[in-house]
């Protein structure tokens, strides 16, 4: 009987202990994408007593949770690449200040002048992943075009008005409307997304970021503003950043406030632009985060933007250093930036203009206060585009060795420096597919020459060169907006 009463006993308490097992969040990523199927990563997760919490779609990688015995056999599975923590992370919280009496800095970068161009950013996609945008506000009403809550798993990113405040803020700063009241975002043409993955009080955890930077792919965003940041590194945050940026997506982050010489994560990662913030006079932050990191700096002091309940709130921090970034990249993307590599998207001739075009503070070329320096909305939309390669005749089908260059509207040169070819044909492709002939550069008489030629177009098409002569011959060609 004692005996009997043991063994129940000892396995009550065997119960017990295993119940009781620390669990933590993780994030498990695995090796072989294509050996190793969902079904099997689950399996592994099922069969060491863990939870799932969400299997992700562009990291190879499952958010769940599991004991702490469990942790350490897994790290031993041959298929698992790592399993690391899911860290916590929460808002670059801003500063709340009285309101101030107008918002300097979307004119203090030229975005005024650019929007007076006639660049708005229509058209641009930017996703706020953040803790939801009131939707309602007028000034953010007409420019919201969705989203989606990954703390409640729906369609409505604006469920707590406390949350919804940081969120509401830099949505703001990036695309309030230009409607003569209230204030002006940098790219009042911009569509707003709202991708809530903090919880009311900011807070939330790595795998929700990653949540949303993959609904950002699914969704082909333009643009990804984050204003979160963690002091702890994540692999699986970093590759679904690498992802979004491989899709042609622009992803800018704020660097942290108030931890100098530690710039946060995601920011601190290649394939994302990291912020600091600068006073009214250019000067770094106080408050702002700086590092090796930082690729741009922007206004962050004293910024008055849209808030819940359809008012106004002057804030201050790297957050709202950020969304001045996404914006200019926004008007960019609308302005229509070549891609000069030709490998189908334009995310790091953007990145590449930013950079190209800032306003150079504090020591000569890049610091780690200011990066390349003050982000530049008006020079960065008037910097001459302009696209240069070589196209030359095989001995292959000739249409095999056309070129095709993408124009959005505009008035363009183009200059054609001939190297033995006897003539080159240009047509003009148009959106719909009409084929227009353009112009035929003939060099017949000489082996050798310089000609140009000018054309206005007030709709998207593409220019197709093609090559005629000997296999050999070739002509260097340069097509730049005037």
């Amino acid at each position: 009987m004692n005996r009997v009463l043991l063994v129940i006993l000892s396995a009550l308490l065997c119960i017990a202990s295993s119940a009781g097992a620390a669990e933590k969040r993780v994030i498990v990523g695995f090796r072989h994408a294509a050996t190793v199927t969902e079904t099997q990563q689950r399996d592994k997760i099922h069969r060491s007593g863990g939870r799932i919490r969400r299997l992700h779609k562009f990291v190879n990688a499952i958010s769940a949770t599991l004991s702490e015995e469990e942790i350490v056999r897994l790290k031993n599975d041959p298929d698992v690449a790592y399993v690391e923590s899911d860290p916590v992370v929460s808002v670059v919280e801003p500063v709340v200040t009285a309101d101030y009496a107008a918002s300097w800095g979307v004119q203090h970068i030229g975005a005024d002048k650019a929007v007076a161009m006639g660049v708005t950013g229509a058209g641009v996609k930017v996703a706020v992943l953040d803790t939801g945008i009131d939707y309602t506000h007028p000034d953010l009403a007409a420019n919201y075009k969705g989203g989606y809550n990954f703390i409640a798993d729906n369609n409505d990113p604006f469920d707590d008005a406390y949350g919804t405040s940081h969120g509401t803020h830099v949505a703001g700063i990036i695309a309030a409307l230009n409607n003569g009241t209230g204030v002006v975002g940098v790219a009042p043409g911009a569509s707003l997304y709202a991708v809530k993955v903090l919880d009311g009080g900011g807070g939330g955890y790595v795998s929700t970021i990653i949540a949303g930077i993959e609904w950002a792919i699914e969704n082909k965003m333009n643009v990804i503003n984050i204003s979160i940041g963690s002091p702890e590194s994540s692999t699986a945050l970093e590759e679904a950043c690498n992802k979004a940026y491989q899709a042609g997506i622009v992803i800018v982050a704020s660097a942290g406030n108030y931890s100098p010489g530690t710039v946060l994560y995601p920011a601190a990662y290649d394939s994302v632009i990291a912020v600091s913030a600068t006073y009214q006079d250019d000067t770094i932050g106080t408050f702002s985060s700086y590092g090796p990191q930082v690729e741009l700096a922007a206004p962050g002091h004293n910024i008055l933007s849209t808030a819940i309940g359809g008012g106004y709130i002057t804030h201050y921090g790297t957050s709202q250093a950020a969304p001045h970034v996404a914006g200019v990249a926004a008007l960019l993307f609308s302005k229509g930036v070549w891609d000069t590599n030709r490998d189908g998207r334009i995310a790091d001739e953007i990145r590449a203009r930013l950079v190209a075009t800032a306003r150079d503070l504090g020591i000569t070329g890049r610091d780690i206060y200011y990066g390349y320096g003050l982000v530049d909305a008006e020079k960065a939309v008037l910097a001459t585009q302009g696209i240069s390669f070589t196209i030359a005749r095989t001995r292959g089908a000739v249409k095999a060795d056309e070129v095709v260059v993408p124009l959005p509207a505009g008035s363009y040169t183009i200059t054609v420096e001939n190297d033995g070819l006897q003539a080159l044909l240009l047509r003009k492709v148009t959106a719909t597919g009409a084929h227009r002939r353009a112009m035929t550069f003939s060099f017949k008489r000489h082996s050798d020459g310089s000609v140009s030629y000018q054309f206005t177009t007030d709709e998207e098409l593409s220019l197709v060169f093609c090559p005629l002569g000997s296999p050999g011959t070739s002509a260097d060609i340069v097509v730049a907006s005037r």
